[in-house]
């Protein structure tokens, strides 16, 4: 469960509060988005109504480039009185997402849809929503802060295990639509839950996904017995169930464990070119999440599983992998440059996974170490964009994984205090026990352990850490 939550501000935290008292026009703007309640409840509700097209934030010049801000002030409202309380539940949704979410502009009209509908679809769907809604303003302000949190998250922990876990357990339905539709009601709010369990100890988050991998398996049509095909998986319409694969395929990164569930990473399915859908710009996918591009998560997937192949991949196939690489890095470069862009530092996010692409592909499947010149060239751009970039919460809060993974490979003694400086200075590195301050411990155990014996780290040095200070494996 969640442990007890340390009561310290980072030094990052109280220079970023200094901007709490008032709301910048991009926040103002966000939350009055979110909070504006013009259609009636069965209009929001109907499911057959078209999704407006929405342009990620990163490539308009908007007010919500001033979304640097966090939200620390309390909404003006009882949120105790019924007649407050779903305007309570969106303000904190959007406090939340301003903090949290790395393009919160681009699923906002999503975001407040989906409030709605689960806040007016039953009096216990409603208690939930509110639950969660206390939780996410919390995480928002900081966790560390709030007395009641770890009660809180740990309910909430409970009551969709319960729900995943009763799910699972279901015989299956003769008919695989109606079944896929009693799953997909199984996976919702993880997206919500996932992100609390970053402030809890690792094996939440990892119990939590061998936990929901059936349910998401059956929430997927064809056989269950069949690899999901991971590209399909991110256009699905319900974002609990794009959010699944993103994040079981992180964690199996960051752990060294295989991933909970066996996916086909193949671009092409008869006629249907995935790679171009997940390209589209009208697709919404969850590159908005944490600024890890949809593309990328299928080629991490591939390396992922090569990785755990005894013998790695053919020469073929990891000559693909490596293109694939280049070419989603030359069009994520190629936007980056863009004048609404260049000033935006976020736009350097995904060109830092892709970053962490090719040391992960380098080290765990080409079987390299720290020393091979395309590890070094990956390892100083992450840099690069760690030290040309301004420190602020919410950019590093999105960086953080890519300074954890460019640690892996980082010898110089100036960077590795340049990746626990701005890593420390997370609210999440106050606590005792979390799966953050395991991945702060691991990196520090393998740099412990390859000065020692003087010698550049390998992928089994991670492994090794892990294993030790997260005990996985």
């Amino acid at each position: 469960m969640f442990k007890t939550q340390l009561s310290r501000k980072t030094d990052l935290e109280e220079r970023d509060g200094a901007h709490a008292a008032r709301m910048s026009p991009g926040q103002a703007s966000l939350f009055q988005a979110l909070l504006s309640l013009e259609h009636p409840p069965s209009d929001v509700l109907d499911k057959e109504r078209s999704q407006s097209r929405i342009t990620t934030a990163l490539a308009l010049n908007t007010p919500l480039a001033a979304l640097q801000c966090t939200l620390y002030n309390e909404p003006v409202l009882d949120h105790g009185l019924e007649s407050n309380s779903l305007p309570f539940v969106l303000y904190s949704y959007s406090a939340w997402m301003i903090r949290m979410l790395f393009d919160p502009a681009r699923v906002m009209s999503q975001t407040r849809d989906y409030v709605i509908r689960h806040y007016y679809e039953s009096e216990a769907s409603r208690r939930l929503v509110v639950l969660i809604a206390n939780i996410l303003k919390s995480i928002a302000a900081n966790p560390n802060t709030d007395p009641g949190y770890v009660h809180k998250a740990s309910a909430l922990l409970q009551l969709i295990h319960r729900s995943l876990s009763r799910v699972a357990s279901r015989p299956l339905n003769p008919s695989r639509e109606v079944d896929a539709r009693e799953a997909t009601k199984g996976l919702y709010h993880t997206i919500e839950l996932m992100s609390a369990t970053r402030f809890a100890p690792l094996q939440v988050p990892l119990e939590l996904l061998r936990t929901a991998a059936p349910v998401f398996r059956r929430a997927l049509s064809g056989p269950l017995d069949e690899r999901v095909h991971l590209a399909t998986a991110l256009l699905h319409l319900e974002p609990n169930i794009r959010h699944y694969p993103v994040v079981d395929v992180v964690y199996s990164m960051a752990s060294g464990l295989p991933t909970n569930i066996k996916y086909d990473t193949s671009w092409c399915s008869g006629n249907i070119n995935y790679a171009a859908l997940l390209d589209d710009s009208s697709h919404l996918g969850m590159s908005w999440l944490i600024g890890l591009p949809d593309q990328l998560v299928v080629i991490l997937a591939r390396i992922n599983a090569l990785s755990q192949e005894d013998g790695g991949g053919a020469d073929i196939e990891m000559h693909e992998i490596e293109e694939n690489l280049q070419q989603l890095t030359t069009r994520i470069e190629e936007h980056s440059r863009l004048p609404e862009c260049s000033s935006d530092p976020r736009a350097a996010v995904p060109k830092a996974w892709c970053m962490v692409a090719y040391i992960y592909f380098y080290l765990s499947v080409c079987g390299v170490d720290a020393s091979d010149p395309r590890v070094i060239h990956a390892q100083q751009t992450i840099m690069e964009i760690i030290q040309t970039s301004e420190q602020s919460l919410r950019l590093d809060t999105h960086l953080s994984g890519c300074m954890l993974f460019a640690g892996i490979v980082t010898s110089r003694s100036d960077e590795r205090h340049l990746i626990i400086t701005r890593l420390t200075n997370l609210p999440e590195s106050a606590l005792s026990d979390n799966s953050f301050v395991t991945g702060i411990l691991a990196l520090q155990d393998l740099w412990a352990r390859v000065d020692t014996e003087n010698r550049p780290a390998e992928w089994s040095d991670y492994r090794l850490a892990a294993m030790r200070i997260a005990k996985v494996g």
